[in-house]
């Protein structure tokens, strides 16, 4: 049975972050200043072992996530084709954002990415999530009943 296990994202999480190869975050992950990272990090454990991980923002108003995504995802050229996702998330608050949900090679398949949604939901039961989906993860969010933001890579729950 997986259980969640959130640690401070400091300096020995990075370490193990770059080493592990078989996800898809964490060698980026290691990378960043720890300024650019939440205070936390929530491992999957199975058996005492990760299996995965997943990095979570929480912002109080929309204007925050907009200015992640802007930081982040947007190329100024690009933002015209955001329209979406600034009409969707203006006025929002109390607003997770899902930075990263890796789930190691060996353990892809067995419902854990499945398992950390779920208990994301239900410890923050009336926020609004958002992902920025990459497309080869789509089917998975819309698995977790997530939808698309207008015609936007973002996707929401809630």
């Amino acid at each position: 049975m997986p259980t969640i296990i959130t640690k401070p994202f400091d300096q020995e999480i990075q370490s193990i972050f770059s080493e592990i190869k078989t996800s898809y975050h964490a060698w980026e992950l290691s990378q960043k200043d720890l300024s650019e990272l939440p205070k936390e990090i929530h491992i999957i454990e199975v058996e005492q072992e990760m299996a995965g991980y997943g990095v979570i923002w929480e912002y109080s108003s929309g204007k925050q996530l907009v200015q992640k995504a802007e930081q982040d995802y947007f190329s100024s050229d690009e933002k015209y084709l955001e329209k979406d996702f600034y009409i969707d998330i203006k006025n929002k608050t109390d607003i997770i954002f899902i930075e990263a949900l890796d789930v190691l090679k060996d353990y892809e398949g067995n419902g854990y990415g499945a398992f950390f949604v779920n208990w994301l939901k239900e410890k923050h039961p009336n926020k609004k999530m958002y992902v920025y989906a990459l497309e080869k993860s789509r089917n998975f969010w819309y698995k977790q009943d997530f939808e698309t933001v207008g015609n936007t890579v973002w996707m929401s729950y809630n």
